[in-house]
């Protein structure tokens, strides 16, 4: 299924040009003109010599603009409470800001996998704040990390560069910034939330295996040090990730190859040799997307040599989550936090690994993020400053959602 939204009346006054029909010349009217996400462009219906015409459309600067979750929830879950008043009211001017097309709200993967594991007892919630989301996006839900990954690193690997600003269509999106007239055909993006149920894990037994992973890197990490210790230790298990799973692509090339020969020696009636089989390693399939349609061995190689260098050769995902990883490590060691606290959900867990996916995956590019008081804070911790501060994105949370709103009132202005 899909879900047509008609153009709002502010967005037709930004429409000043005539659009013609490239055939006849005939001038189209707004309702004859729809935007599909499926084709990739903006096309009108020519009613007088009745032919479809490609609809080149100009791009306004818009803001990017990307709500955490928990903005999210207070606007559309505890919108009559007197503290989500801030929340509520900045998303009145929002969506006025995107009627004039002066913003683009993005919505992620990420957002869908929080709600959908929101418990069945809230399920009028879950749909509730769902639906609140897919109308955000206007159906257009932005990439989870690992796709982004993907994304990074192929052009690191194809252009031998990963310079910034990093284009959106890294995120799933083609021109966030063109103009939209017209009626848009968009996904309803209701298998999302089907997907994400059926594969949802309990967040006590991801938080589980998170205490365990912790306490192994402790258990690993040098006596001696500081942060920025730490920070290159974090940096070389995400290298020895990557590593492994180039590995295992290559294991399994050969594997295949090996059963190849194993066909063909049973259809000529020897009994062959079966091959080992290895478990893959997690980062087997994203080293698979990456060099797809590549040629395989010498990208592979190039990967690794690029591994072998210094940190700056990581993608900017890998960048930024290993520094977030890397400070809390560093304040579990020396005590600041603890991984057995009734708050590790929220300090370590599958809440915070959450806000760190957010970050991490859109900082480089989005002008504007939210976040939670928690999460800002360690925004500016030195070690994690210094990484963001290459990027142009302004950091909010509650506490300071005023200077978020001065923000928009001047683009309203």
């Amino acid at each position: 299924m899909r879900l047509l939204a008609s153009t709002h009346p502010t967005e037709l006054k930004v429409c000043m040009f005539p659009i013609k029909c490239s055939q006849c010349n005939n001038i189209l009217p707004i309702e004859n003109i729809s935007q599909s996400r499926k084709i990739g462009e903006t096309q009108g219906f020519c009613s007088q010599c009745k032919a479809w015409t490609s609809v080149p459309l100009p791009s306004m600067q818009k803001q990017i603009i990307y709500l955490d979750q928990s903005f999210l929830s207070a606007a559309c879950l505890e919108a009559d409470k007197s503290n989500s008043q801030d929340e509520v009211r900045i998303h009145s001017k929002l969506m006025e800001l995107k009627r004039q097309q002066r913003v683009f709200v993005i919505v992620s993967d990420i957002h869908s996998r929080e709600t959908s594991a929101i418990a069945d007892n809230y399920a009028e919630n879950r749909n509730k704040l769902w639906q609140f989301q897919n109308d955000l996006a206007d159906g257009s839900v932005a990439c989870d990390w690992d796709e982004i990954f993907v994304a990074q690193w192929r052009r690191i690997l194809v252009c031998q560069n990963d310079s910034y600003p990093l284009p959106a269509t890294d995120i799933g999106l083609t021109n966030p910034h063109q103009l939209q007239i017209g009626v848009r055909i968009q996904p309803t993006n209701l298998w999302r939330q089907r997907l994400h149920r059926e594969t949802a894990r309990s967040p006590e037994t991801i938080n589980d295996e998170l205490q365990n992973i912790y306490k192994r890197q402790l258990e690993n990490i040098p006596i001696s040090g500081d942060a920025y210790d730490c920070l290159n230790y974090v940096r070389e298990l995400w290298r020895k990730d990557i590593r492994q799973g180039i590995a295992s692509r290559r294991k399994q090339r050969e594997l295949n190859r090996a059963m190849e020969q194993v066909i063909k020696e049973l259809e000529s009636g020897r009994i062959p040799e079966i091959p080992s089989w290895e478990e893959p390693s997690p980062f087997r399939r994203v080293v698979a997307e990456v060099i797809q349609g590549l040629e395989e061995e010498s990208t592979l190689q190039r990967w690794l040599e690029l591994l072998e260098d210094d940190s700056e050769n990581l993608c900017a995902y890998v960048k930024i989550r290993s520094v977030f990883e890397a400070v809390l490590l560093w304040e579990l060691k020396t005590g600041k936090i603890t991984n057995n606290s009734k708050k590790f959900h929220r300090n370590l867990g599958l809440s915070r690994q959450n806000d760190i996916d957010h970050i991490s995956t859109f900082v480089p590019y989005v002008d504007i993020l939210t976040t939670d008081n928690s999460m800002r804070n360690l925004c500016e911790n030195k070690l994690v400053a210094d990484e963001l501060k290459q990027f142009s994105c302004e950091i909010f949370s509650k506490s300071n959602y005023d200077k978020f709103e001065t923000r928009l009132d001047k683009l309203l202005a």
